[in-house]
């Protein structure tokens, strides 16, 4: 019974912190209680202790730590070998009581009263002491006494029973950073946040505690870094409501208001179960003051939308009750004095970009771009409306040449027009319908002025109406019509009409070629029309980007990199942005992240903002993500994934949807997340289209298995990695079906099912037999299958068979080229089927020392010649050992 408590009670310590954890070990507790076993009731009580307060529930750790005390004092010697965990436990007493208002501020005192007893009688420094009685003075407003147990705390020796150093100097920095002492509260973090931190709770508390400090010393970069890292640890981990609203009030304080509902609306449903009223109060006056600055309908899970003014008074309420509640207890002011402080908070300053885009965006905005200056138009009276109509349509004005073309037919009446004005007023129809996308309207309008010009001879305006219109038919999917109808019209006008208007013929030649796929002889187009000394810039930039397109097609990347470049010259935002995405992503696909980065975070910044441009800026965001997951920057990554995915929920866009899963799931696991990347994985799994490839369906879900083993769900994994190698299977991939179903053995192995993993290995064994036995792959495998044997046989104790497996395999990885594999394998012979030290020295005097096998060849020589009673050669040779 007691071993099967103790198989539950780790079990429980390997479940990551929140209310799973908590329930599996108070099911151990009643267990243990019901088996009379108390010292482990005692030691599972206080890891139920700890669960309660890491994991967002410390009301609840209140009863256990009550009955660990009373159990305590009833036999302390019988718990001695826990007093560690047993004191580590009561500091969270003090700190747990402060956030309950309903408790009497007596009882908090008489708990650090009883810590300082017990820490006296143990021996212990009064660090731990004096950090706590700051904490209560702090909290109630008791200025002096707090400075006093600062000073005292921060003098008093450190020991076991101190916070961790990254703890520790946190709550330092929460003090001094309240007392206005911003630049010592940096100071005294940084060589915090230089070391190595393995507390659950750094680097993200110190990250968080420091914001306000980084702002107040002009630390900008570091502030946002803080943000950016530390609100990524935290928002995945339960019962940090106060956290989240520090994270809240920094970006309502820089600019960022955006950003702050974003992170209001995900944790607003945290507030309904709130960790405490003392954290319910934080969050809920820093959304409070957030909300009160915007006019947005506010998304909320559980109730309908509010709006944010309303919401903000609400929560505004709800806050200063709550600190009116502590107040009450405490005797003073000093909450309600806080809250009242935070919904009134001036901003730290106007505008904190949060990631280089944003920043280059913002940049842009505060400059007005150069003006240009425009040539005159002809005056409007009469006739010459048309003429300033046309000059204005032709220099891109087109508003001015609306109205131009609308006072002409207001001003002349019907009948003193002539044949040829009227041809000019359908033209202008049609070009201003075209630019409406009305179609039908414009080719009416060309062909009826059409008509005319050819009856009145005007032969460059027929030319002219004729290449208009087969432009419009080609792009409207008319191929051989609009060339038939433009082709040879707009060859001549691009050798007879104005200078001026050639390139923008040639322009639309190469379109039209470049629609009916006569791709060389489009790029012939606009590399002429790219050297033209007569045409805009802003045109030439054009040619470069539809040259960039149709480079890219036939996969000249080299010759699309610099038509890109070209495309970047053009003064037009939009043009400009996509010239840079499409640089981005030749860059990219050239290996050449760092360079790519920077091309697509110009592209995202010149066009956020922009009307109807969300999608290109999302996929501007794929590309970035990508580009900045290739150079390991996994936090841009996945942050500029996670923008990206709300524009693209269009099931049109559904490829583009699963590319940004597929990199949020690379960047989260690179960023250790595995349960956010197991959550992509899935998701992309269960939204993959009914004809997905099944190749690519077994890729994925072996993905899911090895995130699966890598979180030690290996019961999961087993079944995960048969699907897949079902998939596989399907794809008709044997060799991946192999791979697949000795990683379920693999898993199998790990909980312990040896029968299924024979039963696995047994069936990879047939589908190996046909294929090519020289091949490098099939004898990697079949090595593999041997390999696997022979460990199943070591954790079986079955040495013949490990012996047997084992030179198997090192025989076909010998074969094949496979170096490492066969060393550990010879490896594992010299261990296991050898006595003497004759193969552990030859493989060891064969390796140098910077070999990865290096050591661990070395000490199982050292081990070796211990047991054949030669101490000091084995001496000698972990000397040499540990200096290499």
């Amino acid at each position: 019974m007691t071993d099967d408590l103790v198989d539950r009670l780790h079990q429980a310590q390997l479940t990551p912190y929140g209310k799973a954890r908590a329930a599996m070990l108070e099911d151990v507790v009643r267990r243990a209680d019901a088996a009379e076993a108390e010292e482990l009731a005692f030691f599972s009580r206080l890891n139920l202790v700890t669960a309660y307060v890491m994991g967002g529930e410390p009301r609840k750790s209140l009863v256990p730590f009550a009955r660990c005390v009373a159990d305590w004092d009833a036999d302390p010697a019988k718990y001695q070998e826990h007093s560690h965990l047993f004191l580590w436990c009561f500091k969270y007493a003090p700190s747990t009581l402060t956030k309950f208002p309903e408790v009497p501020l007596d009882r908090t005192h008489a708990v650090l009263d009883d810590m300082e007893r017990r820490w006296r009688v143990g021996g212990h420094s009064p660090h731990a002491v004096h950090q706590h009685r700051w904490q209560v003075a702090a909290h109630i407003g008791d200025d002096e006494t707090a400075a006093e147990q600062f000073r005292l705390w921060s003098t008093a020796p450190r020991d076991d029973l101190s916070d961790c150093i990254g703890c520790d100097p946190t709550s330092k920095v929460l003090h001094l950073t309240t007392t206005g002492q911003t630049a010592e509260a940096v100071a005294l973090s940084v060589g915090v946040l230089d070391g190595q931190l393995t507390c659950n709770e750094q680097p993200q508390q110190m990250l968080t505690t420091l914001l306000p400090a980084y702002v107040a010393e002009g630390m900008y970069a570091e502030a946002v870094d803080a943000h950016r890292r530390a609100y990524r640890i935290l928002r995945n981990q339960p019962g940090e409501l106060s956290a989240y609203s520090d994270h809240i009030r920094f970006c309502a304080r820089t600019g960022n208001l955006p950003r702050a509902v974003e992170l209001i609306e995900r944790h607003l449903p945290d507030l309904a179960d709130s960790p405490s009223p003392l954290a319910a109060m934080d969050f809920a006056a820093a959304a409070s003051h957030a909300l009160s600055r915007v006019d947005l309908r506010i998304r909320r899970s559980a109730k309908e939308d509010a709006e944010s003014g309303q919401l903000a008074e609400e929560l505004a309420q709800q806050a200063l009750d709550l600190a009116a509640q502590f107040d009450a207890r405490n005797g003073t002011t000093r909450q309600s004095d806080n809250i009242r402080a935070v919904l009134a908070a001036e901003p730290w300053v106007e505008y904190l970009p949060l990631s280089e885009t944003a920043r280059k965006a913002h940049q842009r905005a505060q400059v007005a771009p150069p003006a240009v200056p425009e040539a005159p138009l002809p005056e409007g009276a009469g006739r010459g409306w048309l003429d300033r109509a046309e000059e204005a349509w032709q220099t891109d004005r087109r508003p001015e040449a609306v109205a131009a073309w609308a006072a002409f037919e207001q001003e002349v009446p019907e009948g003193d027009r002539t044949p040829l004005d009227q041809a000019r007023v359908l033209d202008g129809r049609g070009l201003v319908a075209s630019d409406n996308q009305e179609v039908e309207l414009a080719l009416e309008s060309w062909r009826e002025a059409l008509s005319v010009y050819a009856e009145l001879g005007e032969e460059i305006r027929v030319l002219r109406d004729r290449g208009r219109i087969g432009r419009v038919l080609c792009d409207a999917g008319q191929l051989d019509e609009g060339l038939a109808t433009g082709e040879a019209p707009l060859r001549q006008l691009i050798e007879v009409d104005e200078p001026r208007r050639r390139g923008g013929w040639q322009y639309s030649l190469a379109t039209m070629l470049a629609q009916a796929d006569r791709s060389e002889e489009a790029l012939a187009e606009l590399s002429v029309l790219r050297t033209r000394p007569d045409t805009d810039t802003d045109l030439q930039s054009g040619a470069g980007i539809l040259q960039c397109n149709l480079l890219l097609q036939l996969e000249r990347l080299d010759e699309a990199e610099e038509a890109a470049t070209a495309g970047t010259a053009t003064r037009e935002q939009m043009p400009r942005s996509f010239a840079y995405r499409q640089r981005g992503w030749i860059r990219l696909a050239l290996q050449r992240p760092a360079e790519a980065i920077g091309d697509l975070e110009e592209a995202i910044a010149l066009a956020i903002g922009t009307p109807d441009a969300e999608v290109h800026v999302a996929i501007c965001r794929l590309e970035l993500a990508k580009a900045y997951l290739f150079s390991g920057r996994a936090l841009e990554a996945a942050e500029t994934a996670e923008e990206a995915l709300p524009a693209l929920r269009d099931p049109e866009l559904s490829g583009l949807f699963r590319d940004v899963r597929g990199v949020l799931t690379d960047a989260y696991r690179a960023l250790g997340e595995l349960e956010s990347a197991l959550t992509q994985v899935r998701a992309l799994l269960a939204e993959a289209p009914d004809d997905a490839h099944p190749y690519w369906l077994a890729q994925t879900k072996q993905d899911e298995g090895n995130l699966l083993e890598r979180l030690n769900r290996d019961e999961e994994a087993v079944d995960v990695f048969a699907a897949a190698a079902a998939y596989f299977e399907a794809a008709e991939q044997p060799l991946e079906y192999v791979q697949a179903l000795r990683l379920a053995a693999q898993s199998a192995r790990y909980t312990g099912d040896f029968a299924q993993v024979r039963e696995l290995l047994d069936r990879v064994q047939p589908v190996l037999e046909p294929l090519p036995s020289a091949d490098e792959q099939v004898l990697f495998q079949q090595a593999g299958i041997h390999w696997d044997r022979a460990i199943l046989a070591l954790q079986q104790g079955e040495v013949e068979v490990l012996v047997a497996e084992a030179a198997r395999a090192a025989e076909a990885y010998e074969r094949g080229g496979y170096e490492d594999q066969h060393l550990n394998a010879q490896l594992l012979l010299a261990e296991h089927a050898t006595t003497d030290t004759t193969a552990l020295e030859q493989i060891f005097n064969t390796l140098p020392t910077s070999h990865p096998h290096y050591h661990r060849t070395g000490y199982l020589l050292a081990d070796r010649l211990r047991q054949l009673n030669r101490p000091q050669e084995a001496d000698q040779l972990e000397a040499r050992l540990s200096q290499a």
